[in-house]
């Protein structure tokens, strides 16, 4: 069976255990829940998971619970995510804010953790380890959401402090997603560590993606609002280089936008196109991909999965 069969099979597979992850319950929460865990998503940290888990020699049902947890882990970021960025869509459908309200939210994020610590609290002889993972990762997620959240008001934020703040809120993520997935398979502590170093370039070249994605896609393509952000300010791959480049003109941009938005983002699109911006974050997003698969090539693994993977990201934002 080919990467790409694998790839279809253990999606589907993650897609039906986590919509039967809380079967029974107040229908208040267990409605929301399932809302949540059925709604879709590339799955891509559960799926990187199991390949680590498969490269390293171990096998799908000691990895799958580290697998269900980290997804819903990072669903339980989105849920609170949307709240605070008062985003209305998210992978097609209404978020849960939008279709219920903050607080049926706020508690449904919660139950959702303590859902993802019950599945890594299975894990058997590997508990202890994967728990403590698991909660650094909990913590450098907020972290990272804090410095996302406080960079908005921030007048001058540098590349490095971007660079920090995705480690920290996608790529430790992505990194602990696979650290966890090899440590299932009981395997060296240094190849642990090279998997969780390529999950993080992994995830750095994912989130610039997105960045990218979220002024040159749409709503429906990217299953998400995408206006909030530069509503909001936050703080982007391309909009610190822009920032720095010619702070004059796109601040003008973003008033432009703030009256009439499809004006104002036309006019951006434009700008970092022609200013060599675009240019420069596809080049940033292959050299991230490049340094993730430097930390696994020399591996005595079975990698091909991942490599694959590194590719599928790549050709993401094309």
């Amino acid at each position: 069976m080919g990467t790409s069969s694998i790839l279809d099979k253990y999606r589907q597979e993650i897609n039906q255990l986590l919509v039967d992850i809380y079967p029974e319950g107040p229908r208040s929460l267990a409605k929301p829940i399932q809302y949540v865990l059925s709604g879709g998503g590339k799955r891509l940290r559960p799926i990187l998971t199991l390949f680590c888990a498969n490269a390293c020699g171990g096998n799908k049902e000691n990895a799958m619970p580290a697998a269900l947890a980290v997804e819903i882990l990072h669903n339980f970021t989105l849920v609170h995510d949307d709240i605070m960025d008062r985003d209305i869509i998210r992978h097609g459908q209404q978020t849960v804010h939008s279709k219920w309200d903050d607080g049926v939210a706020i508690l449904t994020g919660d139950a959702m953790l303590s859902l993802a610590l019950k599945l890594i609290n299975q894990t058997s002889s590997l508990r202890e380890k994967q728990m403590s993972l698991f909660i650094d990762g909990l913590l450098a997620v907020c972290e990272g959401q804090a410095l996302d959240k406080e960079y908005e008001d921030q007048l001058n934020v540098s590349l490095d402090d971007y660079m920090n703040m995705i480690d920290l809120k996608t790529g430790y993520l992505i990194g602990l997603s696979a650290q966890i997935g090899a440590t299932s398979a009981n395997i060296d502590l240094d190849i642990c560590l090279k998997l969780r170093n390529y999950g993080r370039f992994l995830g750095r070249a994912f989130q610039i993606q997105d960045d990218y994605l979220e002024i040159f896609s749409n709503s429906k393509e990217m299953g998400k609002s995408l206006k909030s952000d530069i509503l909001l300010g936050k703080k982007t791959f391309l909009m610190i280089i822009a920032l720095e480049k010619d702070r004059k003109i796109i601040e003008n941009y973003l008033h432009i936008i703030n009256k009439d938005f499809a004006s104002g983002l036309a006019k951006i699109r434009d700008y970092l196109k022609e200013s060599g911006i675009v240019e420069d974050t596809i080049n940033e997003v292959n050299k991230n991909i490049e340094l993730a698969n430097k930390q696994i090539n020399s591996l005595d693994i079975k990698k091909n999965d991942l490599l694959y993977l590194s590719e599928l990201i790549r050709k993401r934002g094309s």
